[in-house]
């Protein structure tokens, strides 16, 4: 084991560590980062960059921030450090992510719009749960919360913490005789993904240009943790706009679109590093502040955090006792054990990141789809006529290779149940025929601009061709029905839908996006819209939520059991099943039956057509009587 970790001092000691011989004046700091750790605690499987490997995990994460920080290092996060492993089922009761961040070394985090999935209310039990563990813990900062005029009592909460200083609007460190300020901001898409928090939240660049003008004669070095994120390019994003509006901070630290970085973005003398998600890289940045206090970037890299690096076994130990308190307290009552395998796959399906990238069946979604309808008719459910998972609540793939309650968790890991406790619920409510036919063209047609509304079915199948109108893409849709006949929709009958509780919110709001012209109103039964989706969760005959995961989670233990003496998952979810199907097709195909969008193109167009001859003709007759007037005038002077 000592070989090793000095053969990985070695390796990454060429680059970080090599100092350029400066005037005594000259000081140095080195920032260490993570981001958007989402519970990756453990080591995970998954593709980064195009390679599948093993990557990230606190104890290897320790490792290498023991190997990369010296007396002149700050280590910092940027926020959604909880939400995306079973670990977060811990998060309100336990506190583990900021207990897990103290003991790797972490000095400072900050509020990413995940740490609100449990409300204000989960974050202060969170809090009073860190701090009453007596560990070490980073300092939790946010510069963009305002609390003023009279306060909610959820504004309240947050602003308690503040008071008791669990929560602070900055901090400073002394490190290498240089006072270093952090502060934190979330941005305007990150609070748009926080709708739970409940807080009062300043403009990005106002609470960044506020907290410059008071730490500027204060500190030597101002860092900003800003949960707000670019567009990749290095260019265009929240987080280069405000560099480029707020002159002053010498360090961003950027998060929340899991942007990857390999070279630091300068813009405007403010160096801009980020590292990507799920701990798969640590980010370096290395600094000179001269003596007439100019700060300069000597070197930034991302150091991989995978398989190479050995783990912590503190901090391994430490992992691991976690997992047995949410097996004890959170998984007993499903029956699972954390890490215990359930089920075995003999193949990958497509990552994540490919779904995104491309509009077609996904047969991740397609098995969670499945899932719904298994776990509702094993609780007695059988009426249901349609699943779909929404591709925004997708959070993983299936790897070859034993799969665990824990994968299943990290598949479907977002959200909160009535209770508190973590994980979406399933819900069911009811859409006109009309409406689940929206539904599909809301796929079809704006999936491509808006990736996580695109859907995966059960129960349902339909086929669109991408060269028609948008909005007006598909061209068959029908209930998918035992023995493999589809069920033609009529559009006045209500069918019942089961979805996640994110999903069953979304579809309320679908309407937003075509501007009122495709409209989908979940109901009851009765026909009447739902007012709280809470009042549609499906739940077991003891009267528990059935949980997203959970269903996940049985549906691999009822495959036929395999070669490896565990449940398989079926060689059907290895290609698409054509229940969406996508294709191109021309000419006439383009318009033939057509739906309201193209009628009213073909109106407009022969509208226009019309206009076009009616202007021929008058010109035509405007020219002609112009001849006969000049013919008429030369024939009167003759």
């Amino acid at each position: 084991m000592l070989s090793l970790i000095l053969a990985i001092a070695l390796l990454f000691s060429s680059a970080p560590f090599s100092y350029t011989e400066n005037a005594p004046q000259d000081r140095h700091l080195r920032i260490l980062f993570t981001s958007d750790m989402h519970d990756y605690y453990l080591s995970s499987k998954s593709v980064v960059e195009g390679r599948l490997r093993e990557h990230g995990g606190a104890a290897r994460l320790k490792t290498l921030i023991d190997l990369l920080s010296d007396e002149n290092t700050l280590i910092v996060d940027c926020g959604d450090f909880s939400m995306g492993t079973l670990l977060s089922a811990g998060y309100a009761t336990d506190g583990y992510e900021m207990r897990l961040m103290g003991a790797m070394g972490i000095q400072a985090t900050t509020f990413g719009n995940h740490e609100f999935d449990f409300g204000p209310e989960g974050v202060c039990a969170m809090l009073s749960a860190a701090h009453a563990s007596g560990q070490p813990l980073p300092a939790l900062v946010e510069s963009a919360l305002r609390f003023e005029g009279e306060l909610t009592e959820q504004q309240e909460m947050i602003k308690d913490r503040y008071d008791r200083g669990e929560i602070l609007e900055y901090t400073t460190f002394d490190v290498n005789g240089l006072t270093v300020a952090v502060f934190g901001l979330m941005g305007s898409h990150a609070v748009e993904c926080a709708p739970t928090s409940g807080q009062d939240w300043a403009e990005l660049k106002t609470a960044a240009k506020a907290m410059v003008d008071r730490l500027r004669d204060e500190a030597d070095v101002i860092v900003c943790l800003a949960h707000s994120g670019t567009n990749g390019d290095g260019e265009t994003g929240e987080d280069i706009d405000l560099i480029k509006a707020v002159p002053g901070i010498d360090v961003v630290i950027s998060g929340h679109t899991h942007t990857i970085y390999h070279d630091a973005v300068v813009v405007n003398d403010t160096i801009l590093g980020s590292c990507g998600e799920y701990n798969a890289f640590l980010g370096v940045i290395d600094l000179t502040v001269a003596g007439d206090g100019t700060v300069k970037l000597d070197h930034y890299e991302l150091v991989p955090c995978d398989e190479r690096i050995p783990e912590d076994p503190l901090i391994a130990a430490m992992v691991k006792w976690f997992e047995k308190g949410v097996t004890d307290s959170y998984l007993a009552e499903y029956g699972f054990i954390f890490d215990a395998p359930i089920c075995h796959s003999s193949f990958d399906t497509i990552t994540l990141r490919e779904m995104y990238a491309t509009h077609q069946e996904y047969t991740t979604g397609d098995m969670i789809a499945d899932a719904y309808l298994y776990e509702a008719k094993k609780n007695g459910i059988t009426d249901i006529d349609v699943a779909l998972v929404a591709l925004g609540t997708i959070r993983g793939s299936v790897y070859e290779g034993f799969l665990t309650a824990a994968d299943a968790f990290e598949i479907c890991s977002l959200g909160v149940g009535s209770d508190g406790s973590a994980g979406h619920p399933l819900v069911c409510a009811y859409i006109t025929g009309k409406e689940l036919k929206l539904l599909t063209e809301l796929d079809a047609s704006l999936g491509p601009a808006v990736p996580s509304i695109k859907m995966s079915y059960a129960g349902l199948n339909y086929r669109f061709n991408t060269k028609r109108l948008p909005l007006d893409r598909v061209t068959s849709v029908g209930l998918a029905r035992s023995g493999g006949m589809l069920e033609l929709i009529e559009d006045d009958m209500l069918y019942k839908v089961c979805c996640n509780m994110y999903a069953a919110n979304m579809l309320g709001m679908l309407n937003g996006l075509t501007k009122g012209i495709l409209s989908i109103t979940p109901k009851y039964a009765d026909g009447t819209p739902v007012e709280n989706f809470y009042d549609c969760a499906l739940k077991t005959e003891d009267g528990r939520e059935i949980k997203e995961w959970v269903a996940l989670a049985d549906h691999w233990t009822s495959f036929r059991t395999g070669e490896t003496g565990l449940p398989e998952v079926p060689i059907l979810y290895s290609e698409p099943q054509n229940r969406k199907v996508k294709y191109e097709e021309r000419g006439f195909a383009r318009i033939e039956n057509p739906g309201r969008v193209t009628l009213l193109a073909i109106g407009a167009a022969v509208f226009l057509l019309f206009l076009l001859i009616a202007a021929v003709q008058l010109i035509r007759r405007s020219a002609a009587h112009r001849a006969y007037r000049k013919a008429a005038a030369q024939k009167g002077k003759a």
